[in-house]
């Protein structure tokens, strides 16, 4: 079952979005390195991805996803963060798969209804049907 990506060097931001896409019967991978995620992307079983912009000791999600968009097809992305006005989250715009900045604070059933949609549609026409 593909599963939905967080990277966030915060493990409290982690743990609240894993729970609450498990509250909707949907499996999480959850890591604070870019390395890991970068495997985990490079597995296939990667249905959306969640990256903080701020990911500690100068690292910007913006600048890894932009890498990774450029390295090959990208599952649909957002970038989540506290600051959505730095001038890097712009570039973000033109990436193929990219859904949107998420802005600190925000709501966790909105960020996971617009995830759902997305990463499993087929799973909302079953529902519909």
């Amino acid at each position: 079952m593909k599963k939905i990506l967080i990277v966030d060097n915060d493990p409290g931001m982690c743990n609240l979005m894993a729970m609450a896409f498990r509250h909707q019967q949907m499996e999480t991978f959850t890591t604070d390195t870019v390395s890991e995620a970068s495997s985990f992307l490079q597995s296939g079983e990667c249905a959306g991805l969640l990256m903080d912009y701020h990911l500690g000791a100068g690292a910007s999600g913006a600048v890894v996803l932009a890498k990774w968009s450029q390295e090959g097809p990208m599952p649909p992305f957002w970038l989540v963060t506290g600051t959505p006005d730095e001038a890097d989250v712009t570039l973000l715009e033109a990436l193929p798969g990219f859904q949107g900045t998420i802005a600190k604070p925000f709501s966790i059933l909105d960020l996971v209804g617009k995830v759902k949609g997305l990463a499993f549609p087929e799973e909302l026409k079953e529902m519909e049907a």
